[in-house]
């Protein structure tokens, strides 16, 4: 009787022994698995299309509400014709305006309207987003080519990016509203980095724009 209950005892242990492994390495297993499908709005993995159509809305919307605003006409004619170059930007030698988020929200970048970086910086870098923003301008005398530079220029776009654009219309009349130069309307500016579409022509539109948002 002895030798059986020690068998016994033995083979229990054994089995305690063996679940008490087994729950370990599955434990393992689920905590190694957990941290490897951990995937960052950054990286190159596919997106949803539902979400991705979710942002691309937001991206437009972020556009349609700065314009409402007049965020847009304005961020694009903040240029400072004294200095040559648009008001207090990152100096990046690539680019004619390379503004931070922070700088996008102060008053004397956009104005009274501030609301675009605002929503860039909730919606977008807050939660992890990277973005660019491109000013699209046409060019030659009829406009038929077209040019462009960055106001915010944050890297290259991943092959996951997605882009809303939002045209503005620039007229001659309408003044420069960097500090020190907002006596100047676009008509008379000498080294404003959009040129007019056709200097001869006679009317008061000076260029159309497209003020274009890359989000990844």
């Amino acid at each position: 009787m002895t030798r059986s209950t020690n068998r016994e005892t033995d083979r229990g242990q054994a089995y305690t022994l063996e679940g008490f492994v087994g729950a370990v390495i599955v434990l393992t297993a689920v905590l190694f698995a957990l941290q490897s499908v951990v995937i960052t709005p950054t990286t190159g993995g596919s997106v949803d299309r539902t979400v991705q159509a979710q942002l691309e809305q937001e991206a437009q919307d972020a556009l349609v509400v700065a314009e409402s605003e007049g965020a847009l006409s304005h961020l694009v004619r903040n240029w400072n014709e004294s200095e040559g170059e648009y008001h207090n930007p990152m100096e990046r030698p690539s680019g004619l305006g390379n503004y931070t988020t922070e700088q996008l929200n102060e008053s004397n970048v956009v104005g009274s309207a501030s609301t675009f970086g605002e929503i860039l910086e909730k919606r977008f870098e807050e939660s992890g987003r990277s973005y660019n923003v491109e000013v699209v301008y046409r060019d030659g005398d009829h406009g038929e080519n077209s040019s462009s530079f960055y106001m915010v220029y944050q890297g290259q776009p991943s092959p996951n990016a997605f882009s809303a654009g939002h045209m503005v219309t620039l007229y001659e009349n309408q003044r420069l509203t960097a500090p020190d130069s907002e006596d100047q309307s676009l008509g008379d500016a000498d080294d404003y980095p959009i040129p007019p579409i056709n200097e001869n022509a006679d009317g008061n539109l000076y260029n159309v724009v497209e003020v274009r948002l890359t989000v990844w």
